[in-house]
């Protein structure tokens, strides 16, 4: 197994911690999906549910960068790897804002004649 953020081989590492890292990240996104699901079905207010869900999200992308991808944040590659983390972050907040963006416009768009299509439909029938 190859140390985290240097691409060294590690021979004090074994199959077995490695594994035991994926069985610890399978186990914790699976209580953390567990959890946004129980926050779904309970009795809170939706504004608490929504609070609970975004939280677990957030915790579930730490264990995912953490376990899954063996990123840490300290270190010799540290600074390219947040610098990457970043980047990322970047790239998916503009594509979502962006698609955001378009479909609110698209739907204001569609919605501003209000009912003149119908005005004109019906008098295209009466002639």
């Amino acid at each position: 197994m190859t140390k985290p953020n240097t691409g060294e081989l590690d021979p004090k590492d074994t199959a077995r911690e490695e594994v035991r890292s994926y069985a610890i990240g399978f186990l914790a996104s699976l209580l953390l999906t567990g959890g946004a699901f129980a926050a779904l079905l309970s009795d809170l207010s939706t504004s608490w549910k929504i609070v609970l869900i975004c939280v677990a999200a957030l915790l579930q992308i730490v264990v995912h960068l953490r376990e899954f991808l063996h990123l840490s944040f300290s270190g010799e590659q540290s600074r390219e790897d947040l610098l990457l983390v970043l980047f990322s972050v970047c790239l998916l907040a503009i594509m979502a804002g962006g698609t955001w963006y378009v479909m609110s416009d698209l739907g204001e768009r569609m919605h501003e004649s209000g009912g003149g299509g119908a005005s004109m439909h019906s008098s295209a029938q009466d002639g």
